[in-house]
């Protein structure tokens, strides 16, 4: 996979995720740390505005988990994550 096809592939899986468990769980916070990683390894191969876009969307579909309240002890971490 080229990390532009990873990029919203990491996106795609967390969508997914989301869709199975909208209230999010310790599976959501690892698959969001992996993404993070995933970005944190890859951003200089990508052009700024490209990686600005699909970190803004993952912000985006996790904002809805992050609201729910503040959850089991996954809630940091998925809180650390999306900050």
């Amino acid at each position: 996979m080229t990390t532009t096809a990873g990029l919203p592939a990491a996106r795609e899986s967390l969508h997914l995720t989301l869709l199975a468990d909208p209230q999010g769980s310790a599976g959501t916070a690892e698959l969001v740390e992996a993404a993070v990683e995933h970005y944190a390894l890859n951003y200089s191969k990508h052009p700024p505005h490209v990686l600005f876009n699909e970190v803004r969307e993952v912000r985006q579909l996790l904002t809805p988990v992050l609201q729910t309240g503040p959850g089991a002890s996954y809630g940091v971490d998925l809180q650390r994550q999306v900050g």
